[in-house]
């Protein structure tokens, strides 16, 4: 399809929801680690100023090659992102709640807009 670099609008939306996930599963891991790891948190906290959570599988494996103990962080976000995405993210509710954002989104566009060219509120 043009435009999206040889690829489809939803091969491309997966892109970034794999990568999103990545991104929750390190908060909540971080979280975790927080109250009963400091260690490992602040071992989390210090490779995420290193290494930009940009692309979810490449911040992944570069953390798995930081160390031993890394590898074990690393292993545990790939674990929490596949049981978030499986078991806990909301899949029917994004859907409806995207569309409601395009409709109320295109209502409002529309409203300002011909306000704004015929002087009518």
């Amino acid at each position: 399809m043009p435009g999206f670099g040889g690829r489809t609008p939803e091969g491309r939306a997966a892109d970034t929801l794999h990568n999103f996930f990545t991104y929750i599963a390190v908060k909540i891991v971080a979280s975790q680690l927080e109250d009963y790891n400091k260690e490992a948190y602040d071992d989390l906290m210090k490779f995420l100023d290193k290494v930009p959570l940009k692309d979810g599988d490449k911040f992944c494996s570069a953390l798995m090659r930081e160390s031993g103990r890394h590898k074990a962080l690393a292993l545990r976000i790939l674990e929490v992102r596949a049981a978030y995405a499986n078991n806990d993210f909301e899949w029917e509710n994004m859907k409806e709640m995207s569309l409601q954002k395009i409709d109320n989104g295109n209502t409002k566009l529309m409203r300002d807009f011909l306000a704004e060219t015929t002087g009518i509120e």
